[in-house]
């Protein structure tokens, strides 16, 4: 389904009107006549588009508007039925709002307690903000494996409004880390505040996901898609302790495994010639991470040399095929484009950046590729560790390691 093609006609009217106050005994005509016979996935549809043109219309009316239509047609939109499975992805995603909802109630908590004058519980209030950093995870799968399968099938404003809410909470939680560590420096208010605002964002991003996002991707996603989820969840973590495996979760394979290329016919490659199994192999072994976006923006390629949770970017094949303008946060999407311009049009030979991540010194580079009749063929990233160059001894070394060395 594409949200261009849904029909929102049916589904404005009453969300504005439920916008407006009026009583739910005045719109179950409305609903018994548009809605009898929209199927899910159509009527989720139009509700996205009219909350994201009709600034007015909340998540709040959303809900109210979802409830009346589970009272009237006894069909749950929110509750997850594609799955018993306490492992299947929904479900952790379900149960990682529950830590999450307890989590903010026992930070709240211990605030009201430091507030009454209990000033020994500080550490216990910082640790709990620092746990609850952990829910982190939850956004970084949406991002990198939800989010490029609702875009192939041509939902794409959801996501980019999601993930800038992720980067809100985001912002919020740093914050408030901050200003807790500071608490007894600092006016309380501000902590305050700061824990307000975030509980606020954390609220009502669970709402969006259990009216809007879980329904939506339960009536989209095929059984493959859930696989595929459940295999590459690992690489990015989860909230909670003891996640088992997917049962369902069979016959995904995200290795692209050399031995079913072709290891006969030999084509040029630089200076020589090679196999596609030996090019497929001397990429993966190299020791940098390789990405390629082509001459129309898609993410096409990437390097398999580690396992994704040890990537420096961790990179899925559930991305291979999306834009890359949606492969980046909203905050940034500006800055890549302006990137990948000047590159496009020379206007730079390649472009640069380097920062610190846990023990890594990570470097990037950007550049453009081009043919030999110069024509723009697309973009090549490369990103390595450089923390070990740091390292190297003052004196000079020529020959080989020794074993045991």
């Amino acid at each position: 389904m594409s949200i261009a093609t849904t029909d929102v006609s049916k589904v404005r009217p009453l969300l504005l009107k439920i916008n407006q106050g009026e009583p739910v005994e005045s719109l179950m005509d409305g609903f018994n006549t548009k809605l009898k016979e929209m199927e899910p996935g159509e009527m989720l549809g139009a509700i996205i588009e009219v909350k994201y043109v009709e600034k007015d219309v909340t998540i709040y009316d959303i809900k109210e508007f979802l409830d009346i239509h589970e009272h009237l047609f006894h069909k749950s939109l929110t509750e997850i039925h594609i799955s018993k499975d306490d492992c299947h992805p929904l479900r952790i995603l379900e149960k990682e709002n529950r830590l999450l909802s307890g989590s903010l109630e026992i930070i709240g908590h211990l605030l009201d307690c430091y507030e009454a004058g209990e000033r020994t519980m500080v550490d216990t209030l910082i640790a709990e903000v620092v746990r609850f950093e952990e829910i982190t995870c939850h956004f970084n799968r949406k991002e990198k494996l939800y989010f490029p399968l609702l875009e192939r099938r041509g939902i794409y404003t959801l996501p980019r409004k999601m993930w800038a809410q992720h980067d809100t909470i985001r912002l919020l939680l740093r914050a408030l880390r901050k200003r807790t560590e500071k608490i007894e420096e600092i006016e309380f208010r501000h902590v305050r505040r700061s824990f307000d605002d975030m509980k606020d964002a954390c609220e009502e991003m669970m709402l969006e996901e259990s009216y809007l996002f879980i329904p939506l991707t339960q009536s989209l996603f095929k059984e493959p898609d859930w696989t595929a989820i459940a295999a590459e969840s690992k690489a990015f973590g989860y909230a909670i302790e003891s996640v088992g495996k997917y049962q369902n979760g069979r016959g995904y394979d995200r290795k692209n495994k050399s031995e079913s290329l072709d290891d006969t016919v030999h084509m040029q490659f630089g200076g020589g010639y090679l196999t596609a199994k030996e090019a497929n192999l001397i990429l993966n072994h190299l020791s940098v991470e390789i990405t390629f976006v082509d001459r129309n923006g898609l993410f096409k390629y990437f390097n398999d040399s580690v396992e994704s949770s040890e990537m420096m970017f961790i990179r899925t094949p559930l991305s291979i095929g999306r834009n890359v303008a949606n492969c980046h946060p909203p905050k940034s999407t500006k800055k890549v484009m302006h990137i990948i311009h000047d590159l496009k049009k020379r206007k730079k030979e390649s472009e640069t950046m380097w920062f610190r991540k846990k023990d890594k010194y990570i470097h990037v580079t950007y550049k453009a590729v081009f043919d030999e009749a110069g024509e723009f063929m697309g973009i090549l990233e490369y990103v390595q560790d450089i923390q070990p160059f740091f390292e190297l001894p003052r004196e000079v070394k020529r020959g080989p390691s020794r074993k045991g060395k």
